[in-house]
């Protein structure tokens, strides 16, 4: 027996060393914040390519951090401060600024293996390091000089051994390349494809077009209504081209997640006529997908030419969101339509059919390595329109890739997002040195994808909102369905000129604001988009900017975080429109009936409460017993939540979605589908809470927002210490936006919504207010790796004045010979 306990102490003392010394090895990757770093001071680094000079910082660096590790960097030019920018950026958010630019040149798969060679294939294939290679050409010198100090910033961290790698790098063995400038334009890239969406509908509504009638189609996509018959159909109402189903369906699953568009953002500005200072106030917060860290990083830049704060993008040395002292700026997406599927005929292994004939295919060859296994060979093919992409997504062997191939056909994509020429880089550049409201326009002028809503405000008083950036014109009408490549109408003809572009400029009420909501009126002579998901948001917004004059900036973060729902308030009475004897006195339904129908509750989806939470699930459960059964097969990938659909067929506006299902002894109508979709909804509760009773389990029991690590969330022991999780209130139509997926095995979780909360003072810029949903940080053990989740999710903001120091001060100094 002492043997045994012998054995068992050396087990357990060996076991604790191990952990003490991991533990000590990856702490000892933490960041240097204080002393001092020689760096090469008025210098040159190797040339990146026959043009390029990455000339090293002209004088000293000085970086101090405040309590949350939030750098403020002091340099003599901006090219300097850039260099501070890519040198912090590695310290902190090395793995993710690695991970962005292996996804978009389709190089995951080097590090990972063949885990990821779906997304490898799908953005290998779209060439975005080629085409930011391609824009890193054709840059002007002062922003290829801007660039390149960036991309010395992150390899001087990569080159002189200032500590260890942080733990992902250690956990598979893996060395980063040196950094360059057409990495950093990557970012750009991705962000188009990932707020161009329109595409993946065009696969929905071409699954669904032979299952539904012209006018369910209509109800699913109002704008249809409007704009007339899609030009994808002939004078008969049969399709030109037709997209077999399955081959749809497939493209549309096949699409890998990191690849899927997440689209939505609030922001506004306010004139002085409507704050205490008398100054603009700007408020932005973006709403993408959540996860650790989050996608955006805090940081402040002093030179003697200009000061700017905000949010930068862990990779770029712009700060998409911020300030300058003299204007500031945010961003929300547009939804336009501004990419559009071809269905191509295949002619031969060399030609596809074009408008006058056999066509040569555009061709060129990749490979992908994969770590521990074969590399894989691609010959990606092109056509006039675009990229094909179904071979990528399908490959060659798939029955909806035969299903295709049968008809002869591919699937070819053109998207603004993948032009060689594009100037959003530089339009970034520019904005980000902007000193009045020209100043923003002529670099508005440069935005090329995606279309954005500007929002804007300058220190002197003007406020307004652009939407910049292409919108394909179209012969053939909107890309609503994959058009036939080889119709001599279907190519884009160019784009909506920039002055036609909608705006709202000084405007008369003292404010703008937009909230993925409508940014044209009927009269507008130009199709932009289908549809504008953001107008509940819109409303509510509109309704708090009103209500009194003399706003602050606690009042604009408040709103950020308002969780009262317009949508809620037009839907819930409709829902709860049943018949009498189908909710029995005692019975669960009389319950949640009376429970829901109470005064008390006004539509506010805050995490304490019962009623969001039994309204959430009641909707999920109707969504299905009133469209899966026209839908078929096409369903679930349709599936969403649509306030606005739901009220048009809850009202009777739209075709009868509710009784056609019949069968010999009944016909089904909408009460009797809520009736039946509210005891689901109970059940469901119970389900996901292991048995507890729904009229006493808040929304934040399951509404809880999660922030994964894209790597450690792979294995259990790790999730637990890299993923991040709090309850939270909100949901798809609130402003506090607390978009939960409706699906899965967890279907309440709040998955999209504020990455970041901006609210900017004109008056005095220190006095403006940040907060990121995670923190600063990148590293799972590092107190400033989630120290900001819990300020974020109740609501405070912090300053970036330059002021707090405590987290230290590091020293950029010349190298001494």
């Amino acid at each position: 027996m002492r043997r045994v306990l012998t054995i068992l102490a050396v087990l357990l003392a060996l076991v604790f060393g191990i952990v003490v010394a991991l533990w000590l090895a990856l702490t000892a990757s933490f960041p240097k914040t204080s002393g001092r770093i020689e760096v090469p001071i008025g210098g040159t680094l190797p040339k990146l390519d026959e043009k390029s000079r990455a000339t090293t910082p002209g004088g000293p660096l000085t970086i101090s951090r405040n309590r949350y590790g939030v750098p403020t960097i002091h340099a003599s030019s901006m090219n300097d401060a850039a260099f501070g920018l890519g040198f912090v950026h590695a310290q902190d958010r090395l793995w993710q600024m690695e991970t962005m630019r292996r996804l978009g040149a389709g190089r995951l798969s080097e590090v990972m293996g063949q885990s990821t060679l779906p997304l490898d294939r799908y953005f290998r294939t779209l060439g975005l390091h080629s085409l930011a290679q391609e824009t890193y050409r054709q840059l002007p010198n002062e922003a290829r000089r801007l660039l390149e100090a960036y991309a010395a910033g992150v390899n001087h961290f990569l080159k002189n051994d200032i500590g260890p790698l942080p733990p992902e790098f250690l956990a598979l063995a893996h060395r980063p390349e040196a950094w360059t400038p057409a990495d950093s334009l990557v970012w750009g890239r991705l962000m188009g494809m990932w707020l161009t969406g329109d595409w993946n509908e065009e696969l929905i509504r071409a699954a669904l077009f032979k299952t539904l009638t012209a006018n369910q189609m209509r109800d699913l996509w109002p704008a249809l209504a409007h704009i007339g018959p899609s030009a994808a159909l002939d004078p008969s109402g049969e399709p030109n081209a037709t997209l077999p189903q399955d081959a749809a369906l497939a493209l549309a699953e096949a699409l890998p997640r990191a690849a899927q568009p997440f689209l939505a953002s609030n922001a506004w500005a306010l004139t002085g006529n409507r704050t205490t200072s008398g100054k603009p106030l700007l408020a932005n917060d973006p709403h993408l997908g959540f996860q650790a860290p989050t996608q955006w990083y805090l940081v402040r830049l002093e030179t003697p030419e200009l000061t700017l704060m905000g949010a930068s993008a862990p990779g770029t040395p712009y700060l998409p969101i911020g300030q300058n002292g003299r204007v500031a700026w945010g961003f929300t997406t547009t939804h336009s339509d501004t990419s559009d599927l071809f269905i191509e005929k295949v002619v031969d292994r060399e030609h596809y059919l074009g408008p006058d004939g056999p066509t040569p295919w555009r061709l060129r060859q990749e490979r992908i390595d994969v770590r521990f296994g074969e590399s894989e060979n691609l010959t990606i093919r092109a056509t006039r329109n675009g990229v094909v992409i179904s071979d990528a997504l399908l490959g060659g062997s798939s029955r909806a890739t035969q299903s295709l191939l049968k008809s002869d056909q591919v699937i070819a994509l053109a998207s603004t997002a993948l032009r060689s020429n594009d100037t959003t880089a530089l339009a970034m550049h520019r904005l980000n040195q902007a000193e009045n409201a020209s100043d923003i326009r002529a670099a508005a002028r440069l935005f090329q994808a995606p279309q954005q809503n500007l929002i804007h405000a300058t220190r002197d008083g003007y406020i307004g909102r652009l939407s910049p950036g292409l919108v394909p014109l179209r012969t053939h009408g909107p890309g609503l369905l994959p058009q036939p490549g080889w119709a001599v109408d279907s190519a884009w003809t160019g784009y909506i000129p920039f002055e036609d572009l909608p705006a709202n400029l000084a405007p008369h009420d003292n404010m703008v604001l937009n909230t993925n909501s409508r940014i044209s009126g009927d009269d507008y002579p130009y199709y932009i988009a289908p549809d504008w998901p953001g107008e509940y948001r819109a409303t509510r917004l509109r309704k708090l900017l009103t209500h009194k004059m003399g706003q602050t900036i606690s009042d604009q973060a408040d709103y950020q975080m308002d969780t009262v729902s317009e949508a809620m308030a037009d839907l819930l009475p409709l829902m709860l429109d049943f018949p009498s004897a189908a909710r029995p006195p005692e019975s669960e339904r009389a319950r949640a009936h009376a429970l829901l129908s109470a005064k008390g509750w006004l539509y506010d989806m805050t995490a304490p409460r019962v009623e969001p939470m039994i309204t959430a699930a009641w909707i999920r459960a109707l969504v299905p017993e009133i469209f899966a059964d026209e839908m078929g097969a096409a369903f679930p990938l349709w599936n969403r939540i649509s306030p606005e659909l739901l009220v048009r067929v809850l009202k009777g506006e739209t075709s009868n979605w509710c009784d056609n299902i019949q069968t010999k002894d009944k016909i089904e109508d909408c009460g009797t589908l809520k009736a039946r979709a509210l005891d689901s909804a109970l059940q469901d509760i119970r389900a996901q809470t292991e048995g507890a009773d729904p009229f006493t389990t808040p929304w934040g029991r399951l509404h809880v927002a999660h922030f994964d690590h894209a790597l450690f969330h792979r294995f259990p022991i790790l999730r637990a210490v890299a993923d991040l999780s709090i309850p939270t209130g909100g949901s798809l139509a609130t402003l506090s936006k607390g978009s939960w997926s409706a699906t899965g095995s967890a279907p309440y979780t709040h998955i999209h919504g504020a990455t970041l909360r901006a609210v900017m003072d004109l008056d005095d810029p220190n006095r403006s207010g940040f907060i990121l949903p995670t923190g600063q940080s990148g590293h799972p053990l590092s107190p400033h790796y989630r120290d900001m989740l819990t300020p974020w999710r109740d609501g405070h903001l912090i300053a970036l004045d330059g002021r707090d120091n405590s987290g230290g001060i590091l020293h950029l100094t010349p190298k001494q010979d």
